[in-house]
């Protein structure tokens, strides 16, 4: 049988892995950050934003997927306070760049571009930042 180890604060891992990991390539699996007002996905959905001014942003790793896993997301350039995770206040705020989204989680984070210009956000996978899951802030 397939054995899980999940913990709360910690990474997934499935025995299964290893074996899906070797079958998916960028040629036949594309991985997407979606932008669920728009619906665009990767690069197409860039959000133009103020510089300067802060910014909330909520990141959700939805269930739906042929193979659902976590992401930890990684903004370019700038920092971010994580505020709350799936609806639970954050009481530790520190600076960060990268958050881990597990699947079926909702992270807030709260952060600014301070000067204009394009501002990555991709997933820290190297295989999933290949397949294009990335998208960009255009501050202005």
């Amino acid at each position: 049988g397939m054995m899980m180890e999940h913990d709360e604060d910690g990474i997934e891992w499935e025995d299964t892995m290893f074996g899906m990991n070797l079958l998916s390539t960028n040629e036949n699996l594309e991985w997407r950050i979606i932008d669920s007002q728009t619906g665009k996905w990767n690069m197409n959905a860039t959000r133009e934003v103020s510089a300067g001014k802060p910014i909330k942003i909520r990141l959700n790793n939805t269930k739906v997927s042929v193979h659902p896993m976590q992401h930890p997301i990684h903004l370019h350039g700038a920092r971010f306070l994580v505020l709350e995770k799936d609806g639970v206040k954050n009481d530790n705020l520190a600076w960060k760049d990268t958050v881990l989204v597990p699947v079926g989680s909702t992270v807030d984070i709260l952060t600014y571009f301070p000067n204009k210009g394009e501002w990555m956000m991709h997933c820290h996978i190297a295989e999933h930042l290949g397949s294009g899951m990335m998208t960009s802030f255009k501050a202005v």
